[in-house]
């Protein structure tokens, strides 16, 4: 089931592109998306949803949800972990992790 505004509407920006990508305090990245949403993504909750599928089992120690280097790119946020590790979240994949009370249905 599609999220409701989850469709590129042509002549309107794309809501899986961030206009910009920023820190949010000193644990957390934030997304300014093109249609006004606003996210944000604590960095241990942002490794944990890392694509790769492994580091969702980790016990997270500090070390491993501290970003070394936050990059965006054409087609993703990348994140170096200082434990070495590096992700690439997808703009519409990270679009989707929003855990607002808008995009969960308040819950």
């Amino acid at each position: 089931m599609r999220k409701l505004g989850a469709l590129p509407i042509v002549g309107q920006p794309n809501p899986s592109e961030p206009k910009d990508i920023h820190l949010v305090g000193r644990y957390a990245i934030g997304a300014a998306w093109a249609d006004g949403h606003a996210s944000i993504y604590p960095f241990d909750r942002l490794r944990l949803d890392c694509p790769c599928g492994a580091c969702a089992a980790l016990a997270l120690t500090p070390d491993m949800a501290w970003p070394t280097e936050i990059k965006k790119t054409p087609d993703g946020l990348r994140v170096g972990w200082s434990d070495g590790h590096a992700s690439l979240y997808l703009y519409p994949t990270l679009r989707a992790a929003c855990r607002c009370a808008v995009c969960t249905g308040g819950h």
